[in-house]
């Protein structure tokens, strides 16, 4: 099968409604014929969900979130690699969130995270990234409880929310959609811009 624009990932910082998307989109893709593969990091195996709780429960420190966030991405990856031959793969967050929170956001630097970013997925990146974006005082009128990652402050989110942005300008595969639009029209720009690729 061609690989061409098959791993497709939303990205955004929280409550921006990438994970209502990324389902509709699955769907999308379900109704029109195609073999669909859903799944998220950190949080998508058995193991996952044991990083993921011990990143959002416990207090450890920037780079020990890091590894972690790696560990659950090599298993992710490999999955994905599987689905890759045979169907579509579609992603609630990829390897641009790690560059957007633990870079930008945490000030980890940004070669080393590529380089890990590298060694975890052996190069697999999504096809095509949709970057739903909203502002930061929407995001906290959107959200009601915070964890660990949600509790880290304004100027974090700032940053990124800015790590984004550049990513959108930086990369080819990057997407950016208005995400402070009600999310049909969200939907809809994501449709009309996969439709054209």
């Amino acid at each position: 099968m061609c690989s061409l624009n098959r791993y497709v990932a939303f990205e955004g910082i929280d409550a921006c409604g990438k994970t209502t998307q990324t389902k509709l989109f699955y769907e999308y893709l379900i109704h029109t014929g195609k073999d669909v593969f859903l799944t998220k990091e950190p949080g998508d195996t058995a193991t996952g969900k044991k990083i993921r709780n011990i990143i959002l429960q416990d207090n450890i420190d920037d780079k020990a979130a890091l590894l972690l966030f790696l560990a659950d991405r090599v298993l992710t990856i490999n999955k994905i690699k599987d689905k890759l031959k045979n169907s579509y793969v579609v992603s609630d967050r990829s390897l641009y969130s790690t560059i957007a929170y633990q870079s930008y956001g945490s000030g980890i630097d940004l070669n080393l995270i590529e380089q890990f970013n590298q060694f975890a997925t052996g190069g697999l990146k999504p096809d095509v990234v949709f970057y739903i974006d909203i502002s930061i005082n929407v995001m906290y009128e959107r959200l009601s409880n915070f964890d660990k990652m949600e509790d880290k402050g304004e100027e974090f989110f700032n940053r990124v929310r800015d790590g984004y942005l550049k990513m959108a300008d930086r990369y080819d595969n990057i997407y950016k959609i208005d995400g402070m639009q009600n999310k049909k029209d969200v939907f809809r720009d994501i449709v009309e811009i996969w439709n054209n690729l």
